[in-house]
């Protein structure tokens, strides 16, 4: 079975907080590495395994982050409903 890993960018314009995060974050561009193993089925599809944000201010870090609280965190950001 092989690992399918998606190198992606969000962008915070707000300080933030997602669950794993000993404090606020400073607004920024963060580099997402999205790893997805192939599901058992008769089309392409995927299961996501882990979502991990890098993250600098000082120090690198790498948290893991369900996509649920990575998108409500961005949608809070925009003023959007999450």
């Amino acid at each position: 079975m092989s690992i399918k890993t998606v190198m992606k960018s969000v962008t915070f314009r707000k300080p933030f907080q997602l669950p794993g995060m000993d404090r606020p974050h400073a607004p920024g561009v963060f580099d997402l590495q999205v790893d997805e193993e192939p599901l058992d089925v008769m089309w392409e599809g995927y299961h996501r395994t882990l979502t991990l944000m890098v993250t600098s201010g000082g120090m690198t870090e790498a948290i893991a982050v369900t996509e649920t609280d990575l998108e409500a965190a961005l949608a809070s950001d925009t003023g959007a409903a999450a």
